[in-house]
């Protein structure tokens, strides 16, 4: 029997010394492996048990470079929300080559929050916020963290607040003006148009999908757009007469047929390299469901 345990130790001593210490381990295959657990569980275990592990938790929770900053609005609990913003600012400090970041749709950044993400991001290309408090409570915040982000080329964001929404336009105009996707979604205003027409010269891409502007301003943007402007997006819009206030769309059909020629028109006469304009002008809003919603909220804000 001695014998016996004495061979069996010689064995697990040979086989722990031709196997490599777990410490070793290749540090992407521990993030494949990391990437599959829950995000509660990521925040929890692997990133406290040494320095290879909470890199292999950042990578996994962070991969391609990319921030997506939404992960909180899974998390329920003020501590686990503490370990991912303990976790971010790990990240932050340690990578720098971050290239898009994707703000949450409920949870608020705060300005020095904001700030912090921001100065530790200069060389972010895109950036997506889809929360409806874009326009309220972060931006001041976007507006001191555009400074910061002077290499960004597609920004993505709601606007409820026009005049709020004004100010992060003429503020990104001024320190990214070589932007080359933009995306606004809410409601429109002339000024806002004016802005996006004449501060960003290069703007190839523009999607107004599902947003509230009148007769007017579509028409400016169709007859002083960028000449670089290769995609016009304004699906799901809801395009208001200038009398009345009423959707265009829902008057007479010979009138709706004259002004949707003459907004065609105008696309193909002053966009000359435009390739592809998205529209739902040819139906009418009670075919399309998602105009239908679009025309709901519309009328629950003007009620608040």
């Amino acid at each position: 029997m001695r014998k016996k345990e004495k061979h069996q130790s010689q064995d697990q001593n040979q086989n722990s010394a031709s196997s490599p210490p777990w410490q070793d381990l290749n540090p992407y295959l521990l993030s494949m492996i990391f990437a599959r657990l829950s995000l509660q569980d990521q925040l929890s275990g692997p990133a406290y048990a040494c320095r290879a592990w909470l890199s292999a938790t950042l990578f996994a929770l962070f991969p391609n470079s990319v921030l997506d900053l939404s992960l909180i609005d899974k998390l329920r609990g003020r501590r686990q929300r503490l370990r991912f913003t303990l976790l971010l600012k790990q990240a932050l400090n340690t990578y720098d080559g971050w290239v898009a970041i994707y703000f949450p749709s409920k949870f608020v950044f705060g300005y020095f929050a904001t700030a912090y993400i921001a100065e530790k991001t200069p060389n972010v290309a895109s950036l997506f916020l889809s929360s409806d408090l874009v326009a309220g409570s972060m931006a001041l915040p976007l507006c001191v963290s555009f400074m910061y982000w002077k290499k960004l080329r597609v920004f993505h964001s709601r606007v409820i607040n026009p005049e709020e929404g004004f100010a992060v336009l003429t503020q990104l105009a001024d320190f990214c003006g070589n932007l080359v996707e933009l995306g606004v979604h809410g409601r429109i205003t002339e000024r806002q148009v004016v802005c996006i027409v004449e501060g960003f010269p290069r703007l190839r891409v523009l999607d107004l999908s599902e947003s509230c502007l009148y007769s007017t301003t579509l028409g400016i943007l169709l007859e002083r757009g960028s000449k670089y402007l290769k995609q016009l997006k304004i699906l799901h819009c809801m395009i208001l007469d200038d009398g009345d206030g009423k959707d265009i769309r829902d008057g007479h059909y010979c009138l709706v047929r004259k002004w949707r020629r003459e907004m065609l028109g105008k696309a193909s006469t002053n966009l000359k390299n435009l390739k592809m304009f998205m529209h739902c002008l040819e139906m009418d809003i009670i075919s399309c469901a998602k105009c239908r919603d679009v025309k709901s909220k519309y009328n629950k804000n003007l009620a608040k």
